[in-house]
């Protein structure tokens, strides 16, 4: 969100208004108005960003939304947070599949499901159930599409 620009648009609606004025005393209280607004702009910005990020988090299970500068400026940043998932029954586990990995992948997939302190069969299961239940529109890699009511 560029605020720079929101607040530059302001003053200039008002320095137009202004130049309509006959008396210097008014055009002078005027400009002291335009220069006490900036903050006050900037901090209705940081409002109206942390009031998206909080509609938006509302519409987004398993995900967070949080402000954060880019510079001066806000920007939502949205990360996926760790869904509760469902222990798994043993019972439960009667489906089998045979899945052949690269070699890579497959010590990618121990190393994660060790640092879980979970068997790869409990890991592959919890990321992959995790994985069906997360709802929305997705595009590859790390993009979420969406549309989001403000």
């Amino acid at each position: 969100m560029n605020l720079d620009a929101i607040t530059t648009s302001v003053e200039s609606a008002l320095e137009a208004q202004l130049r309509f004025a006959s008396d210097g005393s008014v055009a002078e209280a005027g400009q002291a108005l335009i220069t006490a607004l900036g903050p006050a702009l900037r901090d209705a910005g940081m409002q109206l960003a942390r009031q998206a990020a909080d509609e938006v988090g509302a519409q987004l299970p398993d995900h967070e939304v949080e402000v954060v500068l880019d510079g001066d400026d806000p920007s939502l940043r949205v990360n996926r947070t760790e869904s509760d998932t469902q222990e798994v029954d043993p019972s439960d586990l009667d489906a089998r599949i045979t899945l052949r990995l690269p070699t890579n992948l497959k010590e990618i997939i121990e190393e994660a499901a060790d640092i879980g302190g979970d068997s790869v069969n409990t890991y592959v299961v919890k990321t992959l159930s995790g994985s069906a239940k997360r709802k929305g529109d997705r595009t590859s890699g790390n993009t979420l599409k969406g549309r989001f009511d403000l």
